[in-house]
């Protein structure tokens, strides 16, 4: 395993590669700011010779664990197979948007057919080699119908924490995996706590990609895909929905890997989307203040209606690392999206990952195409 150690993107100290951290030993939950989020660094000299005298990524392997030295982990998991998902080209689409290319990165593909499994993938692993039995998150439904579906295949309790609004599909997904559902009176943010606290006093392994530093290591390997797919060649831009800020800070990350070990010679710019109803990053990035908007709206994309997104430091330091930017759109926008992902591309998405097609249109009428390639990440698959 090449990992070096840990990070702290907020106050910069340097933590010790142990495999059950979590917060920053110094800032924590950060209280009232952000909180004291850890970064996995590695040994990229170490990576770099790996790769260069081909034993580094893992030779037929059709899951996330082919790139075993850029994850924290030493040996591929057990359980579902999450990852080597496709690139699925969308010409249609990019004609009418004035793309030279635009790509799907097909994410239902994935077990429980969301994104989501790769972080679960990173999770169960770590807890295993723990001896660790108990799984918990929060969730407004995709990262806990990972968590349960992985947990029922190894047969490891698991405990979810769903908002008030949760959509009863989402719930009889849950029920139907065996999970024990914790359905809080609140939104998301509340069900965060009360999974943190529940969790810390249980001694459960978390699940919670946005406190947990190595789940995120899973998440980027769709950015490792990606290059591959285009024969290590690199996107102009990619595009995610935004809540946590957990799936596209990693993608920004995973390029800068990449770069760093001299498989691509440059990074894409990032697009993050959100919701009108639920802006909090895009009101930040559009700010010197640092300072917490305050948000009160809601919005219909469940997955991304997040007013208090923890790992935005991480975001905004891949967004300003890539030259990337943020849009909001509304929920009639994403609705029209998810219908022509469908009738344009042959793509089921759910309409959180509906999202990205708006906000990716709403961006070219903005700046303008100039022949550039895109790829959109389809986190999830409509459940219903």
């Amino acid at each position: 395993m090449f990992l070096t150690g840990l990070r702290c993107l907020r106050c910069n100290t340097r933590v010790a590669p142990d495999l059950d951290a979590y917060l920053c030993p110094r800032c924590g939950d950060g209280g009232d700011g952000d909180p004291g989020i850890l970064d996995a660094e590695y040994d990229y000299d170490g990576v770099r010779e790996a790769v260069r005298e081909g034993s580094g990524w893992l030779r037929g392997s059709p899951t996330l664990f082919r790139y075993l030295p850029l994850l924290p982990v030493d040996a591929p998991g057990p359980g579902l197979p999450a990852g080597g998902t496709p690139l699925v080209p969308a010409p249609r689409l990019a004609r009418r948007l004035g793309l030279r290319a635009l790509y799907l990165k097909d994410e239902t593909r994935n077990p429980t057919r969301c994104l989501k499994d790769r972080a679960t993938a990173i999770a169960v692993t770590l807890a295993l080699a723990q001896g660790r039995r108990d799984v918990y998150c929060a969730s407004a439904g995709n990262a806990a119908i990972s968590l349960a579906g992985f947990a029922a295949h190894l047969e490891m309790p698991c405990h979810v924490f769903v908002p008030r609004r949760a959509s009863p599909e989402r719930l009889r997904w849950l029920s139907g995996y065996g999970a024990d559902v914790h359905v809080s009176t609140g939104d998301y943010d509340q069900a965060f706590a009360e999974s943190e606290e529940q969790g810390r006093n249980e001694g459960w392994y978390s699940r919670n990609c946005a406190f947990n530093p190595f789940l995120v290591e899973g998440k980027k390997t769709a950015a490792f895909e990606i290059a591959e797919s285009l024969d290590w060649a690199v996107p102009d831009l990619v595009v995610a929905p935004v809540g946590d800020g957990c799936t596209l800070s990693a993608q920004g990350k995973g390029f800068r890997e990449l770069r760093e070990l001299g498989l691509t010679e440059r990074i894409p710019r990032l697009l993050g989307v959100q919701a009108e109803g639920v802006q909090p990053l895009v009101r930040r990035a559009a700010s010197d203040s640092g300072a917490r908007p305050s948000e009160v709206g809601s919005t219909r994309a469940a997955s991304i209606d997040v007013k208090r997104p923890r790992n935005a430091l991480r975001l905004l330091h891949e967004l300003q690392e890539s030259g990337g930017s943020m849009n909001a759109v509304p929920d009639d926008e994403i609705g029209e999206a998810e219908v022509e992902l469908a009738r344009d591309a042959g793509m089921v998405a759910e309409f959180t990952s509906a999202a990205t097609l708006a906000g990716l249109r709403r961006h070219l009428e903005e700046v303008g195409s100039e022949g550039e390639t895109a790829v959109l990440l389809i986190t999830g698959g409509r459940s219903g």
